[in-house]
């Protein structure tokens, strides 16, 4: 009886350890996965003025809890700088899209693959 316990817990936390090591340390999307964040975009970029060069922060034009799911969604706040603002933006940055990242450029109010 007691060999069957200690089996059973063993086997509990080798099972509780595989679902943790699969959920956390493994790519989104794969078997096991912590799937709620498996197909979630996002743009990170850092952006200057290109005039003056001076670091752009996104956040003094946006909202805190708003975030970059998209290109578009960069390529709407370049333009608003630029015609709201009079801000000419330029930098670097990555996409990041379900499996996989891209680098991205803004240039002359464009986003292109770096």
């Amino acid at each position: 009886m007691v060999i069957n316990d200690i089996a059973a817990a063993v086997l509990a936390c080798a099972a509780v350890g595989w679902l943790v090591w699969r959920g956390f340390f493994t790519a989104p999307g794969s078997f096991g996965s912590w799937a709620m964040f498996s197909h979630i975009g996002a743009c990170h970029v850092r952006l200057h003025d290109v005039r003056d060069g001076q670091p752009v922060c996104p956040w003094e034009y946006e909202a805190p809890q708003d975030f970059f799911t998209s290109p578009d969604a960069l390529r709407s706040l370049v333009r608003y700088l630029d015609e709201e603002h009079g801000r000419q933006v330029a930098g670097d940055g990555v996409v990041l899209a379900p499996f996989t990242r891209i680098r991205i450029r803004v240039v002359n109010g464009r986003i292109v693959r770096a």
